[in-house]
This record gives structure tokens, C-alpha cells and sequence, in this order.
């Protein structure tokens, strides 16, 4: 029997008999008497390799004719149904030949070309080992069965190649199958095992890879959305942004209704689920929020949870501020509070250069929000930041120059210090320099004096008309202190002039 079934595996892979057919069904039948493995191993020894995929497929066939194991899959596998078992078993049993050997293939087109041996005697090198297949042609070969398994109409040997290709980590040759079972596959996993990431992530790669973006965006948006410990927040906004990215990719994007309603839910989402990273990073290091940080990770939370839960129990202002402008809700005096106290803060943790730390965190939350006055109140930063500025000694000049960093324009930081200057408040003279805005002022005119480009060009003639009278009353007024100070001051004043009539 065995010889008969080297005969046969010899005489498929050579081609010599006229009707192949017969002769896969004569070697099925010896396949019933004998092992199944038996026969697959003679026909790979023979490099007989296709031969192996058909001669398992008509196996299979021949173990289950009324496609019971079909009828098991398709009605979710219900352990009752003894019968479908046994043939869904029965099939399987045929099937993991093929998986194996494409194993076998693929391992062999990986494997480092082998150095020659050193010859033990005189002569000729010995002939290869026909069991040793070169990569190259084993490449050939894992190609050949693997795309013979594809091309066959047996949707259970389709299921588990896709099942074996997960396990063995093949997943861009999975993504790559076109074939009408594979969707279905990946959402009965999906179905399946809901508890998992693993059929979710693989169900919205393939959506991806076959252009159906709003598909792949949908699962992106419920996994960026489900309660899970295994998923970091961080990994949530990445599901976010791909997500995003996905409405943006799809045939008329956001112009499309549903497409456009679906990226207006998800930007939302992906607004506040930044400032619960804000929240994430501000409470990392506070060890009264230890045993609560997992929360953060677990799920999205609200904007409102966020604020309750998070940023005013622990005090977390620049996470109040987000908050406020996430939720489009300017509360003036809240607002206000807030920024003092971001200040404040700024001014207390700095133990050396308080101006430097200050001027380093204006920069960065004036590009956030200086564009809108609603959360950025100028006025009241400004006079803070100053205040901080005279009490440190720092450089004059360091708080405009900072703040047009971030976007304020000249004439607006002119305005506002002006109308300061005007208020005469006695807090300059309390903390022992009572001149601190004016040298201020003189110098954020003398960079417009020095570069009038810094202004733009429809704006630059009133600016100048409007710094001259600025100097007038600025000069007007130390005339009348007559100091070692104030003659200082008074003679920039006078060079700023003479620039500006010049111009």
C-alpha cells in the first residue's frame, strides 16, 4: 500500500497519466485505507507540492459529502450539533497538511543560503539533498500553494489558512487576499471574541487597505470609544486621529452628509480626549491621584468629568483653561482667575530664574490661545506678568518681546501698556520702581523706531502718529520729576522721537 502510494505521488508530480483527476481520486482512496499524512509526506518528498492542496481538498470532500461542517460554521458553531463537529473536525484534520506545508515552504524561503562543506575526500561535491530545498525555489513553490488555496471555492480550507496566518503573525499577506470570505472572517472574529482588540484592529486594516474609509473609521471611533485596560489613552487618540484620517480619505470626504457628520463627532472627540491627555500628563506625578489615573486610561471621559473630577479637585489650572475653551464656555472672571493663578503658580515653583521659567510658559500657552481675547485676557497678563517682572528686576522689554512671540502685534501690546501707564498704580512704587512701565514703553518704541517693518504696512503710518503722541506725553511727564533716572529716560525718549519724525 505504501509503494502504491509512492507510485501515485511520483507518477501526479511527473504528469504522466492522462486523466489527473482519476488519479487524485485513486490516491484519496488510498488516503482512506492508509493515513492522509502518509500520502501528503510522499507527495512533498516528490516536491509535489499543489498535488498535496488538491489531494487534501478531495480528502476533505470525500470525509464530509453533505457538507455538514459547513452547515456547523454557518450556524455558529453550536455545540450540539454532534454531527457538524465531527465533519467540521473531520475537514480540519485534512486541511492542517496544506497549513503545514505552507509553513514548511515559507520557513525554507527565509532560511540563510547554507556555506558549502568542507569535502571530506578528493573529488566532485556530492550531489544536494533533494530534501533540501534552495530559498528561492521554495519561494516559488509557498507562492504557488498559497495562491492554490485562494483559488479554491472551499470556504472552511479559506478559514483556516486566515486563522493560521493570524497566528503565525502573516498579517500583511493576509490584508493583501482579495477574496469574497475574508470580510466575513474578520467580522465573525469580531463577533466572536468582542472582548479582544486583536479581529477589531485586523477588521479596519482590511476597510483601509480595500479604500472602504468610512468602514475602517466607524470601528476606529468604538475602539478609541470602549471601556478597556488593555488600551492606553494615548493608543485611544492615535484610533482617533486614524479615524480622522480615514473620513478625510473617503469618496467626497467631508462633503458627503453622513461622511461630514462623522467627522464632526469625531474632531469633537478628539478634542476633548487632548485635553484628557493634558489632564493624563498634569496628574501623573501627584501621588493623592495614584489610585485614579487608571480611569484616565480606561475610557473617554466627558469634558464635564474632566473638570469635576480632575481638574478642580486637584487644582490643575492650564487643564481648567483647556477645558473652558474645549467646551466654548468663556467665564470671564473664571478665566481670570485661572491665568493668575497659572502665573502665580509659574512665579512659586521657579527657584532661580523666575523670569526665564515665566517667559518659557507664556510662550507656549500664548501661541494655544492668544488669538482669542475671550481666553487670553491681555490686559490682566500683562500686569501680572510685569508685576513679577519688577519685583524679579527683570530686563525691560522681556514681557512685549515674549508676547509678540506668540502673535500679539505691536499696536495692541502698545494699547494696553499705555492704558496701564494711565491707571497710575501705586503697586510700580510699592515694589520699588515706580518708572517700571515707562522704561517699558520706551522700550517696546524703540524696536518699532529701530524696525518698522515689525508693523504692517496699512497699519504702519497711524502706529507712527499714534507712538509720537505716546513720547509727547511721556516726555511731558518726566520733565516734571527731574532725576538721574528720568533724564535717562528722557534722552531715549527724545532719540526715539528724532527716529519717528525721520520717518
Amino acid at each position: 500500500m505504501v509503494g502504491e502510494a509512492v507510485s501515485i505521488a511520483m507518477q501526479l508530480q511527473l504528469g504522466v497519466l492522462v486523466s489527473r483527476d482519476k488519479m487524485v481520486g485513486e490516491a484519496v482512496s488510498i488516503a482512506m485505507q492508509l493515513q492522509l499524512g502518509v500520502l501528503v509526506s510522499h507527495l512533498a518528498s516528490c516536491q509535489a507540492y499543489p498535488r498535496v492542496v488538491e489531494v487534501c481538498l478531495a480528502a476533505a470532500t470525500k470525509r464530509d459529502p453533505s457538507q455538514l461542517a459547513m452547515h456547523y460554521y454557518n450556524s455558529g458553531e453550536n455545540s450540539e450539533d454532534s454531527a457538524g463537529l465531527s465533519a467540521f473536525l473531520a475537514r480540519a484534520d485534512c486541511y492542517k497538511h496544506c497549513t503545514a506545508m505552507l509553513h514548511t515552504l515559507l520557513q525554507a524561503g527565509s532560511a540563510p543560503p547554507t556555506s558549502p562543506n568542507v569535502p571530506t575526500s578528493p573529488g566532485p561535491p556530492p550531489p544536494p539533498s533533494p530534501a533540501i530545498l534552495p530559498p528561492d525555489q521554495a519561494t516559488i513553490w509557498a507562492e504557488q500553494v498559497f495562491q492554490l488555496i485562494l483559488s479554491s471555492s472551499d470556504q472552511l480550507l479559506h478559514v483556516t489558512l486566515y486563522q493560521w496566518l493570524i497566528e503565525n503573525k502573516y498579517i500583511d499577506k493576509l490584508l493583501n487576499i482579495k477574496s469574497p470570505h475574508i470580510e466575513d472572517f474578520l467580522k465573525r472574529g469580531t463577533v466572536q471574541h468582542p472582548e479582544t482588540l486583536a479581529m477589531f484592529d485586523l477588521l479596519w486594516k482590511y476597510y483601509e487597505k480595500t479604500s472602504q474609509y468610512v468602514p475602517a473609521a466607524r470601528i476606529l471611533a468604538k475602539l478609541a470609544d470602549r471601556h478597556s485596560t488593555e488600551l492606553s489613552l494615548a493608543g485611544r487618540v492615535q484610533y482617533l486621529s486614524r479615524a480622522i484620517m480615514c473620513v478625510k480619505s473617503s469618496e467626497g470626504g467631508s462633503a458627503n452628509r453622513a461622511a461630514g457628520e462623522l467627522l464632526h463627532h469625531l474632531e469633537e472627540k478628539m478634542e476633548v480626549a487632548r485635553v484628557q491627555l493634558q489632564v493624563l500628563e498634569a496628574v501623573s506625578g501627584k501621588p493623592e491621584a495614584d489610585g485614579q489615573v487608571g480611569r484616565l486610561n480606561s475610557d473617554l471621559l466627558d469634558i464635564t468629568t474632566l473638570y469635576q473630577d480632575w481638574a478642580e479637585p486637584y487644582q490643575l489650572w492650564e487643564c481648567k483653561l483647556a477645558i473652558l475653551q474645549c467646551a466654548g464656555h468663556p467665564d470671564q472672571p473664571l478665566v481670570n482667575t485661572i491665568w493668575t493663578n497659572i502665573i502665580d503658580q509659574q512665579e512659586n515653583s521657579a527657584t532661580l530664574n523666575k523670569v526665564l521659567v515665566l517667559s518659557n510658559k507664556m510662550e507656549i500657552l500664548g501661541k494655544q490661545y492668544a488669538t482669542s481675547s475671550k481666553y487670553f485676557p491681555l490686559e490682566l497678563i500683562v500686569r501680572q506678568l510685569e508685576v513679577v517682572s519688577c519685583r524679579e528686576r527683570g530686563e525691560a522689554g522681556w514681557v512685549p518681546s515674549c508676547l509678540q512671540t506668540t502673535g500679539v502685534s505691536l499696536p495692541r501690546l502698545l494699547d494696553v501698556y499705555n492704558r496701564l501707564y494711565t491707571t497710575k498704580d501705586s503697586i510700580w512704587l510699592t515694589l520699588g520702581d515706580s518708572l517700571h512701565i515707562l522704561k517699558v514703553l520706551c522700550s517696546l518704541l524703540q524696536l518699532f523706531a529701530t524696525d518698522p517693518s515689525l508693523v504692517s504696512p496699512g497699519e504702519r503710518r497711524q502706529f507712527m502718529v499714534v507712538c509720537q503722541d505716546a513720547v509727547s506725553t511721556y516726555l511731558g511727564e518726566l520733565y516734571q520729576k527731574q532725576t538721574q533716572e528720568t533724564s535717562g529716560l528722557v534722552a531715549r525718549f527724545r532719540d526715539i522721537q528724532a527716529r519717528l519724525d525721520r520717518m
